[in-house]
């Protein structure tokens, strides 16, 4: 069976006459490699991206549309190129391929729609780039998409699968072993063909578009939280519409579609209005046949970008996106024989999103490497906002459910307090709302500790040797603070799930007793009684991590006394082992964690507040770094953070300079080193940075809490404008 053949053979009686469309220069910023070819199975249709045998390089995972149905996998060699193909039996004609870890060992597993089974494939990795022999799940009937996702909030990866034949898409609930419950089926559209997942009504629960290929048509199907699905709702795209995709096109926070209709010639967009509809679809032409679309930046404009397989051109139309929810004219570059899927992954390790495609004509993968240039980086001249008195560090969330980011700022005086600035979705804030919090209070971490779906705020008091949590209400206001006891001096506070129960925990850093407490949450917002660690000599920042790969979390402490940093790693019941040090520079202030290298393996910026520069501590996977590399910063650097922000797809720094009045941007390189840094001016005594797209526009700017003259500095990212 090759529903995508069949259809294909029709539609060229039709439309052989038409011709491939034309490329604009105004699309020229975007260019790819000729594409390379690896040879696959027989009849590829899909391909899927991840990290087989853990070493840190994407690799391919091939479902072979063939009666004896294979997937193929594709180790990735880490410069664009990939080694011979190793070859798992599936289900009969496998039509669609899916990633996600199903039995929760750490390694990525396989889900294969076999179209002529009525099943779906799971095959256990290995981790090594093998994979366990198939165990099989009943599905509709010509199942032919499949994707993964949690419907019913357990945490464990369920699987949602489009039946062409049954004309329904099944949910199967995953019972985190590798094996799934019974398929409970929801009715979609004539011919289903693509399944997408996505929060499209921001209830937080994730719901289903499916593109119907026997019309023209996409169904949405909202996710009730428990595993069920709502009836659908039908949207309007093109004829025959062949596969759908996710985004946020027109940078709203609001998840749209992207649609690529088989029949004619076009892609198109659907903006979402954040309810579980949207808007009249927008339609945008690319090449003959099209069958397959992804999303990616693939010019590193901080805009998401469309890319199109185009079955009877045998090309891919690249549709560079606005950010305002339109497209550029498309610009095509050739592949293999009738192409019928794109994926997208960085295969070369370089910080751009490049594209493997899958030829069911000519039985390869054609590979290629983007090659686009890269902008510097540019902030617009810093924006004040007034917080409280002495704020000495700030977060980022949205705490008012707008869909809009806001900061919180903590205030280090006796009777300390909690600045709440809602965000305009301009790079601008409203008047500071303020709560409090402990004595001193100088750290300040955003998370959901109650399970209610609303951002809560946890302060550490360094004057009061407590942690002070404030639920949220959801509309911007947050309840009287709770107390929990920490050591001497907390000064920095964290978040994660450090005994694997799912519900968040608290660390702190105890400047004064040179430990760090571990506070297990409940889940209902209250924290169990301290378990305390030494760490190092005035420990003052934390970061947390999985530093050994052992799938627990682990932390790291800036420690300001011995000019070190200790890992701790965790056990996984909340225990912490005894501190591993490493060398930074002297008087580390801050410690931020980041795959630096795109090695797949943590790495951590430590900023150092008596030598003026950055250390970088590459990191071994074992929980052990390298000796510290060292960038110059400002004067006596206080805070740093990890965000791309030239939009390279590559980490960079920023670091706060207290004596210098600035920020330090250091461009990474994407092996571990850094650029010489460029800094732009803030406000009087920086103490802090957060980061995030404070103006929607795809960039990540910065936040800055400034000591001495109780405001926050906002810069507003400016590259390549």
């Amino acid at each position: 069976m090759h529903i995508l053949n069949v259809r294909a053979a029709s539609l060229c009686a039709v439309t052989v006459c038409h011709v491939l469309i034309s490329t604009s220069a105004s699309a020229q910023d975007v260019s790819f490699i000729t594409a390379r070819n690896f040879v696959a199975g027989g009849s590829p249709q899909a391909i899927a991206v991840g990290d087989f045998n853990a070493d840190g390089v994407p690799d391919l995972a091939v479902a072979n549309n063939a009666a004896a149905g294979t997937v193929t996998v594709l180790l990735g060699n880490g410069d664009g190129s990939f080694q011979a193909p190793r070859v798992f039996s599936a289900g009969s004609f496998p039509y669609s391929v899916a990633v996600g870890d199903f039995d929760g060992d750490g390694r990525l597993d396989l889900a294969v729609a076999n179209s002529g089974s009525a099943t779906v494939s799971v095959l256990l990795g290995n981790g090594n780039g093998t994979f366990q022999a198939q165990r099989t799940f009943a599905a509709g009937s010509s199942p032919v998409s499949v994707v993964v996702g949690d419907f019913d909030g357990d945490g464990r990866l369920d699987l949602v699968v489009a039946n062409f034949n049954s004309n329904n898409v099944s949910v199967l609930l995953g019972n985190g072993n590798g094996t799934f419950q019974a398929a409970r089926n929801f009715p979609a559209g004539a011919s289903p063909v693509s399944v997408a997942v996505g929060d499209f009504n921001g209830d937080g629960r994730l719901d289903v578009a499916v593109a119907n290929s026997g019309g023209t048509t996409v169904s949405v199907l909202l996710g009730n939280g428990n595993g069920t699905l709502q009836a659908q709702r039908i949207f309007g795209a093109g004829a025959a519409p062949f596969s759908v995709a996710v985004g946020d096109f027109n940078g709203d926070g609001w998840l749209d579609l992207a649609v690529a209709n088989h029949n004619s010639n076009n892609v198109s967009v659907l903006l979402g209005n954040g309810n579980g509809t949207f808007q009249v679809a927008r339609n945008f032409p690319v090449a003959l046949t099209p069958a397959s679309v992804a999303v990616g930046d693939f010019n590193a404009d901080g805009f998401q970008d469309l890319v199109v397989v185009n079955y009877d051109s045998n090309v891919i139309s690249v549709l560079v996106g606005d950010g305002g929810g339109s497209f550029q004219t498309a610009r095509n570059f050739g592949v293999g024989n009738h192409p019928v899927f794109v994926a997208v992954g960085d295969f070369n390790i370089d910080g751009l999103i490049d594209v493997a495609v899958a030829n069911v004509g000519s039985n390869n993968v054609s590979v290629l490497i983007n090659d686009t240039r890269i902008a510097a980086v540019s902030f617009l001249p810093a924006q004040s906002a007034v917080a409280g008195s002495v704020p000495q560090a700030v977060a980022v969330g949205d705490f008012n459910g707008d869909g809009l980011p806001d900061l919180a700022v903590v205030n280090d005086i006796s009777i300390g307090t909690v600045s709440v600035l809602l965000g305009n979705g301009d790079g601008t804030f409203q008047a500071p709302r303020v709560f409090l919090a402990g004595s001193f209070p100088y750290s300040v971490a955003v998370g959901d500790f109650n399970g209610d779906g609303l951002l809560d705020l946890a302060v550490a008091n360094s004057g009061s040797n407590t942690v002070s949590v404030l639920l949220g209400n959801g509309n911007g206001t947050f309840q009287p603070r709770q107390a929990f006891e920490a050591g001497s001096g907390p000064i920095s506070v964290a978040v994660g799930d450090f005994n694997g129960d799912g519900w968040l925990d608290l660390v702190a850093a105890n400047y004064a007793s040179n430990n760090v407490s571990v506070l297990l949450g409940n889940g209902d917002g209250t924290f169990q009684a301290p378990l305390n660690f030494f760490a190092g000599l005035s420990p003052v920042s934390l970061a947390v991590g999985d530093f050994n790969g052992d799938g627990r979390l682990d932390l790291a402490t800036a420690n300001s006394g011995s000019s070190t940093i200790s890992v701790l790693l965790g056990n996984g019941d909340g225990s912490l082992q005894a501190p591993i040090n490493a060398t930074a520079g002297s008087v580390p202030f801050s410690v931020a964690v980041g795959d630096l290298n795109g090695d797949g393996r943590p790495d951590l910026a430590v900023a150092n507040h008596d030598s003026g520069n950055v250390s970088v501590l590459l990191g071994n996977g074992d929980g052990s770094f390298q000796p510290a590399q060292n960038f110059g910063a400002g004067i006596t650097p206080a805070s740093v953070a990890i965000g791309d922000f030239n939009g390279d797809l590559v980490p960079d720094l920023v670091v706060v300079n207290y004596d210098s009045n600035n920020v330090s941007v250091l461009l990474g390189n994407g092996d571990g080193s850094f650029q010489s840094q460029f800094n732009f001016g803030v406000g009087s005594g920086p103490v802090y940075v957060a980061t995030g797209d404070f103006n929607f526009d795809g960039l990540l700017d910065l936040a800055v809490a400034n000591a001495h003259f109780n405001t926050v500095s906002v810069l507003i990212n400016n590259t390549g404008r």
